[in-house]
């Protein structure tokens, strides 16, 4: 792991992550103290126009209320669930008028408002970490792809398709992982804990832990159905064996319902009809040398 976690500290070195905006700092130090200044909050979350509008328009996706102010999403999410929800927000802000890579981060946008809606399913598991987990989940390929974007592609289209390859894949084209440079990302913006746990451990077999204090078991489980749910939105193009068992085996450990993934595809179609985040050229340019693994 030592040489993986070098080589994608490596790759990262030789890109442009997008900066997340200064808010998202004074925020998140403003929401871990004991008792947090409202007023404060408040302030912070309004002080980007842009930036607040599209907080308002996720805040009130995962509150299903509509949110119209700041002081009513502290209200509504807590001072801590307001961070997480802004800092979901600054990242699906930054990366939209950042990279080239736009189809990659069009599907984690996709897969993050999938996850968010089948978390709502779920007894005391947090949205917003469902959401955020969603945006962030698959990073590495996004910078993969500044560094390198035709071989990154194929390494891509072959994790929706054959999850279970991709990490093979990855190490014989780069030496790392989608999750070894995800985790360096996500420590550098520092992410919290259980994010940074399913991020490391997707697409293994990890045990559920009953204290709740790592939700990787979940997230993971979520990231499994959400890829076979966003799938069924667009024309069905990567839906494999592997992804439909995946997801039927994620479904019985979360006890998630065909209705309740239903319920779910129709949100993807929803919120995100004006996101293109996949095309015939793309697929005709990457699948064939993704088809042999």
């Amino acid at each position: 792991m030592k040489q993986q976690l070098t080589i994608a500290m490596s790759i990262i070195n030789k890109v442009k992550l997008p900066k997340i905006s200064n808010e998202v700092t004074v925020l998140q130090n403003e929401s871990l103290k004991p008792e947090p200044d409202v007023n404060v909050i408040v302030s912070c979350i309004q002080r980007n126009p842009k930036l607040f509008t599209k907080f308002l328009a996720v805040a009130s996706f995962m509150t299903k209320k509509e949110v119209t102010s700041a002081k009513q999403a502290v209200s509504i999410l807590g001072t801590k669930g307001v961070f997480t929800v802004f800092f979901s927000s600054a990242i699906e802000f930054s990366f939209k008028s950042h990279s080239d890579s736009e189809l990659m981060i069009n599907h984690a946008i996709k897969m993050a408002t999938a996850m968010a809606e089948l978390a709502g399913n779920m007894k005391g598991f947090p949205v917003s970490d469902a959401y955020l987990y969603g945006l962030v989940y698959n990073i590495g390929y996004v910078v993969l792809h500044d560094y390198s974007a035709q071989r990154a592609k194929s390494c891509y289209l072959n994790s929706l398709t054959y999850p279970s390859k991709a990490e093979q894949l990855e190490m014989e084209t780069f030496g790392t992982t989608n999750a070894h440079i995800g985790i360096y990302v996500a420590k550098k913006w520092r992410v919290k804990n259980s994010i940074y746990c399913g991020i490391l451990f997707q697409n293994k077999e990890i045990e559920k832990c009953d204290k709740g204090l790592n939700k990787a078991y979940e997230l993971n489980h979520l990231l499994n159905v959400a890829r076979m749910v966003v799938a069924e939105t667009e024309s069905q193009r990567y839906i494999t064996n592997e992804v439909k068992d995946l997801a039927v085996n994620s479904m019985q450990h979360l006890d998630l319902t065909h209705l309740q993934c239903a319920r779910a595809q129709q949100k993807v179609k929803k919120f995100t009809a004006d996101l293109q985040s996949s095309n015939q050229k793309m697929w005709q340019e990457s699948m064939t040398e993704s088809a042999a693994y």
